[in-house]
C-alpha cells in the first residue's frame, strides 16, 4: 500500500520526527531515545490504530513510520504522540530508578 492511499484518513508519522540528530535531518521535537516499539505503543495508547511500514525517511535515512487515524491536524496528532512518549519515558525511568 502506498502512502498516497492514506490521504485524508490517515497521518504519516516518521520515527525520524523524534530521533533524527538534527531538525535539518527531519526531527520536529526535542530528541528522544526511542524505537518503533515505543512509537507504536504510544499511538495504540492514544487509540490511533497505527499501521507500520518499513520505509526510510528521505532526509535522515532513519527507517520506520506509522500511519495513524487522522483525528485532527497532523501537527496536533504529532504533538499528542510526543507528549505520550515523554510521559511513558518518565514512567519507565521512575520504575527503573
Amino acid at each position: 500500500m502506498s502512502l498516497r492511499d492514506y490521504e485524508g484518513e490517515r497521518v504519516v508519522i516518521w520515527l525520524a520526527y523524534f530521533t533524527a540528530p538534527s531538525r535539518r535531518k527531519g526531527r520536529r521535537f526535542t530528541r528522544l531515545k526511542i524505537g518503533m516499539k515505543e512509537l507504536i505503543e504510544a499511538a495504540k495508547e492514544l487509540d490511533l490504530d497505527p499501521i507500520t511500514q518499513e520505509k526510510v525517511h528521505p532526509a535522515s535515512r532513519i527507517k520506520g513510520l506509522i500511519a495513524v487515524r487522522k483525528i485532527s491536524s497532523k501537527e496536533k496528532v504529532e504533538k499528542s504522540i510526543y507528549e505520550k512518549l515523554r510521559k511513558n519515558m518518565g514512567k519507565s525511568q521512575s520504575e527503573n530508578g
